[in-house]
């Protein structure tokens, strides 16, 4: 068995579901940071933001990936520091919910992929 076909199996359906939630919001989140700041304020300097949302996003999307994930927490956390001292408001922690969530599946599926590997061949 294929790493995406564990990942589609019946097995793995609440996980993989859950992390295709985690990536929609990821994406939600980076097409409203863009039309909100990029394009209805001006604000280019918010492109960064989206293009770490976007990709991280694929990333933990497509390949479940554990290092997206991290990233898009450490980072969000990073910009919602930044943010608040800049601008003197809490904004973007909902970024950091998606990426603390992120973390927790894809660890759960590459534990659970590990275990397939190492167990599931005999079957």
């Amino acid at each position: 068995m294929t790493r995406w076909e564990f990942f589609k199996s019946p097995k793995m359906s609440a996980i993989s579901k859950n992390i295709f939630t985690c990536a929609v919001l990821g994406y939600v989140l980076s097409g409203l940071t863009l039309y909100l700041n990029v394009i209805k304020s001006g604000l280019y300097s918010s492109i960064p933001t989206v293009v770490v949302l976007l990709a991280c996003s694929l990333l933990i999307h497509l390949l479940q990936s554990r290092v997206a994930a991290i990233v898009l927490t450490a980072y969000s956390v990073l910009h919602i520091y930044i943010t608040s001292i800049a601008n003197g408001k809490l904004s973007g922690w909902w970024v950091v919910f998606i990426g603390v969530y992120a973390i927790i599946l894809t660890f759960k599926f590459q534990k659970a992929w590990q275990e397939e590997k190492e167990f599931g061949e005999g079957e």
